[in-house]
């Protein structure tokens, strides 16, 4: 695995990583502080919060991709 991996892919997955715990932090605290309608919402308010999170990971993970390849560039 060592052979394989360069310190540019230990760089861009370091990157991802901070960005997507953000993400998931903040609409997770957005969900849970915004939860209304008593025990019905506070039980709705983690499964709103994953499919969020999910699709905004999603997301951002091809935008990432595209900026990261830009400030990484592959030098062989």
């Amino acid at each position: 695995m060592q052979k394989f991996t360069g310190i540019r892919d230990v760089k861009m997955a370091l990157s991802k990583g901070f960005v997507f715990s953000f993400l998931i932090v903040f609409i997770s605290c957005h969900q849970g502080l915004n939860a209304k309608e008593g025990a019905v919402g506070v039980g709705r308010a983690p499964t709103e919060a994953v499919v969020i999170c999910s699709l905004a990971i999603l997301v951002s993970n091809f935008f990432l991709s595209l900026l990261l390849n830009v400030v990484f560039p592959y030098g062989g």
